[in-house]
């Protein structure tokens, strides 16, 4: 039984091994493949390689070109323009290695016509087969011209171009971004043509690359040169008037520094840095000292690079510090008169609102002159600064400080202390660069509907009623009230203290009390001096 069994079994094992080696195995079958090196090329190139793998052992291989797109199991007759470039034999292990060059023209096919610039189709088949294999090819074809080929930033540039398909649109890319067509052709005419103008987009200085695309693929592209610019706002301009400067096509991410006819100038703000497309933009002051005529100002950055442009500047004064509404002026600060394009060697009268003669000044060989005065006291806001030499007259505009004074500390009398006819009243100073006089008032209501005593201009923070303006004793129960303000120089009026109440008491009550003061000091000084004789 033992080896019945054992027979059986190994019986099974000659059977199973049988039907392993009778039962076919079907190969796994991997699609034929191609590469093409370069994928991109010029009409007439030669030598583009293409290799194969996974074809069929010892057969013939046909490689074509077209221009139309097909599907693996398409047939290639049925393609509308293509032409054989290549055939050539598979190896042993079913892969090819050729060459082939770019033709001129697609002669095969139900409409043959000449190659252009654009997408393309490698297709490979055996013969009077299917496509078996397909790769891209980009023919690169066409050609721009740039007008100019080098200029700033918003400059407006001339784009020509030759040898693309005809009646396809295109586009414009400038350094891969898109960029409007400005005027001129949208398409390719019937001769693979056009002419359009773009604008400089905003960029660094140095070489980019304006491509032209059209709808087939075809890419022509071109170099182009941005190199700095700088504009001025206004111009002409005036000494101490602020330019607005602005510049494009500079190194980016670098300091700028400007310079007036070679001398290094303050802007604003003060460090001016360019952005990651290379411009900036901030503002100077024209330097007051500048004669009328044609100055130069220059923008740099720190890789040397830099641009230039000529500032008109025109007949005017300037005043030194300049104010504004930000950053006025006030009364008895020391104004500096800046002067240019006036008569050579002639007496120039400045006055202030027209009225007040402050200065007067010799113009030099260019007609420039320089006058200081001291502001008079004025109101707040604008004023004119006119100078003329009686042939020309040019003005300025001050602004005076239109802040009020802060409000008085009162000190005495001490709310609801009492004091005679002739009081006394102090409080702390207030300072303010225009100055101040003071105006204090006396009411017997704390409304002050009455007014019974009224002191304006007092220059001391400090005053003392006269004889002839002592206000009447009113006793305990009937109080007077006084307050304080302060006005600066330039008429700016501060707010009213809070009303202090006080006490008008009678002379006699007055007496009285200075008669027992003077009493009780006699009766100390006798006890203390007995005191000491005693010890």
């Amino acid at each position: 039984m033992r080896h019945n069994k054992l027979f059986r079994i190994l019986a099974s094992g000659i059977i199973l091994a049988l039907m392993v080696v009778a039962i076919p195995v079907t190969p796994t079958l991997a699609a034929e493949a191609i590469q093409v090196d370069p994928d991109e090329g010029e009409i007439g190139d030669e030598d583009i390689e293409i290799s194969g793998s996974k074809f069929d052992a010892y057969y013939t291989v046909y490689i074509y070109l077209s221009s139309s797109e097909a599907n693996l199991g398409d047939d290639i007759d049925e393609l509308d323009a293509y032409e054989e470039v290549e055939r050539e034999l598979t190896t042993a292990d079913g892969t090819f290695n050729t060459k082939f060059d770019v033709p001129y023209e697609l002669t095969e096919g139900s409409n043959p016509e000449d190659v252009h610039g654009g997408d393309y189709y490698i297709y490979v088949t055996y013969r009077d087969s299917p496509i078996e294999a397909s790769a891209k090819f980009t023919v690169i074809n066409g050609e721009i011209k740039l007008d100019p080929d080098k200029a700033a930033v918003g400059t407006e540039v001339s784009i020509s171009g030759e040898g693309l398909r005809q009646g396809q649109n295109i586009t414009i890319d400038y350094d891969e971004d898109y960029v409007d067509i400005v005027s001129g052709d949208t398409e390719t005419d019937s001769e693979g043509e056009f002419t359009c103008t773009i604008i400089v987009p905003e960029s660094t200085i140095g070489s980019h690359t304006i491509t032209v695309t059209d709808e087939s693929g075809n890419k022509p592209e071109a170099e182009f040169s941005v190199k700095p610019k700088i504009t001025l706002a206004p111009t002409p301009a005036a000494p101490g008037n602020t330019v607005e400067v602005s510049g494009t096509g500079f190194t980016e991410s670098e300091y700028i520094t400007i310079t007036f006819d070679e001398h290094r100038v303050s802007t604003n703000p003060i460090e001016i840095k360019t952005s990651h497309k290379g411009s900036f933009s901030g503002s100077f002051l024209v330097p007051s000292y500048t004669t009328a005529g044609i100055s130069e100002v220059k923008a740099s950055d720190s890789s040397a690079n830099k641009a230039r442009t000529n500032l008109t500047i025109s007949a005017g004064i300037s005043l030194s510090p300049p104010t504004s509404q930000t950053s006025p002026g006030y009364v008895g600060m020391e104004l500096t008169v800046y002067g240019a394009g006036f008569i050579a060697d002639s007496t120039v009268t400045i006055t202030y609102n027209e009225a007040t003669t402050v200065a007067t000044a010799l113009t030099g060989t260019y007609g420039n002159f320089l006058a200081t005065f001291t502001v008079p006291p004025s109101v707040a806001g604008s004023h004119i600064v006119t100078a003329t030499d009686d042939t020309n007259t040019l003005t300025a505009v001050f602004t005076m400080d239109a802040k009020a004074p802060s409000i008085p500390v009162p000190l005495l009398p001490e709310v609801a202390g009492t004091v005679g006819a002739e009081a006394y009243f102090d409080w702390k100073d207030v300072e303010d660069v225009s100055g101040v006089t003071y105006t204090l008032q006396v009411s017997p209501d704390s409304d002050f509907n009455t007014i019974v005593l009224e002191k304006k201009g007092l220059i001391h923070s400090k005053y003392t009623i006269t004889e002839e303006d002592k206000l009447d004793p009113t006793g305990n129960k009937t109080p007077y009230y006084w307050r304080v303000k302060a006005v600066d120089g330039a008429s700016n009026e501060g707010e009213w203290t809070p009303p202090g109440l006080f006490y008008i008491g009678s002379s006699w009550t007055l007496y009285i009390w200075i008669g027992l003061g003077v009493l009780l000091l006699a009766i100390l000084g006798f006890w203390l001096r007995r005191r000491i004789t005693q010890h």
